[in-house]
């Protein structure tokens, strides 16, 4: 018997663990209280009748709650006709998201009663409150939510001051919305982490201060005395009338001295010598054009079709000395004309140099002198295969020129520049943000453009080296994957050849966990890519400082919160938060430790497509989306989440 019970003591024991672990987790919660006081107080419609004392509010029962740890963290409850005062819930102190906007919630009616203090909410990150009918002073307590991101009081009838020096306290305050109030007083300098900003349909009079003047005139307008940039309105002169100065003050004719006679010779004489030098110009360019197509070349040359029909041409020059034009080349015909022409450096790459350069008729195209190449009956095939390559997503090569010395890539000149120089470029001041509709396109078009170039090589050639530089833009605003192939022209030393380690999949890379390959794959171009995706979504460069771009991610959106990922220049579009989750799901997709786990480009650009076509169609319908899964609507103050269950369940 004593034997038995020394056998039971463990099991026993866990037992009693297990129970005291259910009932701290499912038992008393000093969150239920206040949500019941909140729910008799305000829910008269009937909203919040799945708020019950015989469940618990973490039970997945409760309409709008969320819980961590057995705390409720999150409160989505917009646009569920609630009224009365929001006071209760400030006893929530774990409380880190609450959305009540398009409600009509206010401050309590009673005349004795204190002013709306938000001190409560000492956890508060994301906190809306906007289309109410809240009144009275800023609320109290501000100062007290230190780690408050987002504050949205727009659309209410609040009154009074803004107080600046409360909101200064906010070290992580990055939007702060309060346009169409009552607020009064003079504007004062506010948080410089805020990004997104808005006091427009107030009372608000005096100068706008400097540090805000960078904001847009719509943030200031409706506020009849408020002056200063960016308004159009001069605080020194604001009610001076500038008029044009007549053309003349007296009735006198003011002319102009007369030309004399040497002066009129002067000035016909100057018109012959010009004449002259037009003319002289003219016959010598045609001279020059006669002798050039005069000029024979030193080879004979021949053209031959390719297996897809886009032509290319071969032209012997002498000895090893070849080059290879291939369909839309224009502007020159013979490697001395590049050499000729007015070079300017664009930048060095582990590839070569690259160069812009302008041909005599006008033509401007860039030209990559390569470092280090192989023999040329060794990329005769590739650059054949390469060359016939045409898709409006792709940057075609135009023509090859290889001798014992050097080789040459010519390719057409984008003028717009590249991915990376739309993100990362001039980050100051005046710099003008890339839209998530922009990202959103040119992450499609680089996806259309790569899938192409996968699908369309018989040898499943891979990029080799894809990065937000090789991604450029035409004048169309069209993404398109240039240098594709690049690496196979290169000898194969794993010194010749490394592009940035930030892009690189975990199989490329020398000392990881991972069987260590050479070769690049087309699975290894989609890991790549989704490096560009974590980069258009967050605004940070690969491989910048010592922290790592995708760990980095994967640790924020599975212990923090997946809005703290995204470019801050995202959050003046925050009614796209659906549209940037889903991308980042793609890109955590194609970041699969495993080739075998990454899907195939094809079916990323599918889904990149379908994120954008899911967001036009629901920007176009505007139909009812539950308050539990969406905190946007037009017109309201909603959030980038601050949890991502989907997106968790991908590690």
């Amino acid at each position: 018997m004593f034997q038995k019970m020394i056998l039971l003591t463990p099991l026993f024991l866990f037992s009693l663990v297990s129970f005291f672990h259910f009932v701290s987790s499912f038992g008393y919660s000093p969150d239920v209280d206040p949500l019941l006081e909140f729910k008799s107080t305000a829910d008269s419609a009937g909203s919040l009748s799945s708020w019950t004392e015989a469940s618990h509010p973490c039970s997945a029962s409760w309409v709008g709650v969320s819980c961590r740890n057995g705390r409720v963290t999150r409160l989505l409850l917009q646009g569920m006709n609630l009224t009365g005062s929001i006071q209760a819930l400030t006893r929530l102190d774990q409380l880190r998201l609450l959305s009540l906007h398009h409600n009509n919630l206010s401050t309590d009616s009673n005349s004795a009663a204190p002013p709306l203090d938000l001190s409560g909410f000492r956890n508060m990150k994301l906190l809306y409150l906007s289309f109410n009918g809240f009144t009275g002073d800023f609320p109290a307590g501000i100062s007290s939510l230190r780690r408050l991101r987002r504050l949205d009081l727009s659309h209410n009838r609040f009154s009074g001051r803004i107080p600046g020096d409360d909101l200064r306290k906010l070290p992580h305050l990055v939007t702060l919305l309060l346009q169409e109030n009552s607020f009064a007083g003079t504007l004062m300098n506010i948080p410089e982490s805020l990004s997104v900003f808005n006091v427009s349909g107030n009372n608000l009079a005096g100068e706008i201060p400097q540090a805000l003047s960078f904001f847009p005139a719509e943030a200031f307008l409706g506020n009849q005395n408020l002056c200063g940039s960016p308004l159009p309105v001069n605080c020194s002169r604001k009610s001076t009338r500038s008029d044009p100065l007549p053309l003349s003050l007296s009735g006198k004719d003011h002319r102009g001295p007369k030309l004399t006679r040497n002066l009129v010779l002067l000035i016909v004489l100057a018109d012959v010598l010009a004449l002259l030098a037009i003319l002289a110009l003219f016959f010598f360019c045609c001279y020059r054009w006669v002798n050039r197509a005069q000029d024979p070349p030193k080879k004979h040359s021949q053209v031959r079709r390719s297996g897809t029909g886009a032509n290319w041409e071969r032209k012997r020059l002498s000895g090893e000395e070849e080059m290879l034009f291939f369909e839309g080349c224009e502007g020159f015909q013979r490697v001395e004309d590049l050499l000729r022409a007015s070079a300017e450096m664009l930048g060095k790459g582990i590839v070569g140099t690259t160069y812009k350069a302008a041909m005599e008729g006008g033509k401007v195209v860039v030209v990559k002198r390569v470092r280090e190449k192989r023999n040329a009956k060794e990329v005769w095939p590739a650059l054949r295969e390469v060359g016939r390559l045409r898709h409006d997503n792709v940057v075609p090569l135009r023509a090859f020129y290889y001798s014992k010395d050097e080789m040459l890539l010519v390719y057409d000149f984008f003028p717009n520049g590249s991915l990376h120089s739309l993100l990362h470029g001039n980050r100051g001041p005046g710099r003008t943000p890339l839209g998530w509709t922009t990202r959103l396109q040119l992450a499609a078009g680089a996806a259309r453009g790569l899938t192409f170039l996968h699908d369309s090589c018989q040898t499943k050639m891979a990029h080799g080296h894809l990065t937000s530089s090789n991604i450029l833009v035409d004048r169309n605003s069209n993404a398109c994957v240039s240098d594709f192939g690049l690496h196979l022209l290169l000898p194969p030393s794993p010194t010749s050849f490394s592009p940035s380690k930030a892009y690189k999949a975990p199989e490329l890379v020398t000392g990881s966990n991972h069987h260590h390959h050479n070769k690049a794959s087309q699975k290894s171009d989609v890991y790549s890519f989704g490096v560009i995706l974590l980069e258009m979504l967050t605004g940070r460069v690969p491989g910048d400082g010592e922290v790592d771009l995708v760990k980095w991610v994967r640790g924020t959106v599975r212990e923090e919160w997946t809005s703290e990922v995204f470019d801050l220049e995202l959050l003046r579009e925050r009614e796209m938060e659906e549209e940037m989750v889903g991308l980042l799901q793609v890109a955590l997709l194609c970041l699969g430790t495993e080739p075998r786990d990454r899907p195939k480009m094809g079916v990323v650009h599918k889904m990149i497509e379908e994120i954008g076509a899911r967001g036009s169609s629901g920007r176009r319908g505007g139909g009812v989306v539950s308050p539990a899964t969406d905190l946007s609507s037009p017109g309201s103050s909603p959030a980038l989440s601050d949890d991502a269950a989907p997106i968790r369940n991908l590690f």
